[in-house]
């Protein structure tokens, strides 16, 4: 049953909301009625319809993607690939300056290590703006689990929060998406509640994130200042670019891949969505 203030999903037998805290009551029973003609259902919060009970068979007309406990199911996918795209020009500036970095090393020529900071420069841009596009995609993914019925440890709010918190943010992002990892797992049940706690998570994304961590700081290294007076720096330019260029590969497999899942187990367990190419021509995302 849906709770009257927030709209979140409810056990049958739960007294309170597990999202909100107000106190549940189950509807009365009634006698039985005479069907009634059918009826536009009343709309729900930003105008879109009333999320229908639990296995219930969408409505004719309802758009994929509909309005449950209280969030607008919406894919990621659209990000993910943005995400992608974005990784892969970031990894090529890495890596030219990476390899620009090391035979300036090997050359000791400073030229050489300008261009390869130039490069890196132009990375670090470009990873700027893939940070901004991943923030938006780690708080999609975290919304997406409300309609699902899970209980979050870390919400919509720390999403986005954790990436601009001092030394929360060096792994709080990381453990909001192991908690969409583990919160899509096949075979939970839906409400999902606090069922995914313990259940294991990919090593690749500690993997992926420690790297993107490491080679930015040693990539930053590697570009010349005015206070250098060693080409020794182009090896930190290399090594650094280089595990950039890999963690930026992982990274597009990473969100990808949790991508898919969130969407596989939301076609599985939400009425109203609609995989793409089924009868009727209808997308899902």
């Amino acid at each position: 049953m849906y709770c009257s203030r927030c709209g979140s999903w409810n056990a049958q037998e739960a007294r309170f909301c597990w999202k909100c805290g107000a106190a549940v009551t189950p509807p009365a029973a009634s006698p039985p009625a005479e069907p009634a003609a059918p009826a536009s259902a009343a709309p729900s919060p930003m105008g879109a319809p009333a999320a229908p009970a639990w296995g219930a068979p969408a409505a004719p007309g309802t758009t994929p993607g509909t309005w449950y406990g209280g969030w607008f199911y919406l894919s990621a996918s659209g990000l993910a690939t943005a995400i992608a795209v974005l990784a892969a020009v970031a990894a090529a500036l890495f890596g030219i300056g990476a390899g620009l970095g090391l035979a300036g090393a090997l050359e000791e020529d400073w030229e050489t290590l300008d261009v390869s900071g130039g490069f890196i420069g132009f990375g670090y841009l470009a990873n700027l703006v893939l940070g901004i596009v991943l923030i938006i995609w780690t708080r999609r993914i975290t919304g997406n689990l409300q309609p699902l019925g899970a209980a979050l440890e870390l919400g919509t709010g720390w999403a986005v929060g954790s990436w601009f918190t001092p030394i929360v943010n060096y792994w709080f992002p990381l453990r909001i998406w192991n908690q969409a990892w583990r919160a899509t797992t096949p075979g939970l049940p839906v409400p999902i509640g606090w069922a995914w706690k313990g259940l294991p998570a990919p090593a690749l994304h500690w993997i992926c994130w420690v790297g993107w961590h490491v080679g930015s700081v040693l990539a930053a290294v590697g570009v010349p200042t005015e206070d250098d007076t060693s080409t020794d720096i182009g090896y930190f330019g290399f090594i650094g670019g280089a595990i950039l260029t890999a963690s930026l590969a992982l990274l597009v497999f990473v969100v990808r891949n949790l991508t898919q899942r969130q969407d596989a187990f939301a076609r599985q367990h939400l009425p109203g969505l609609q995989v793409a190419g089924t009868p009727g021509g209808a997308r899902s995302w």
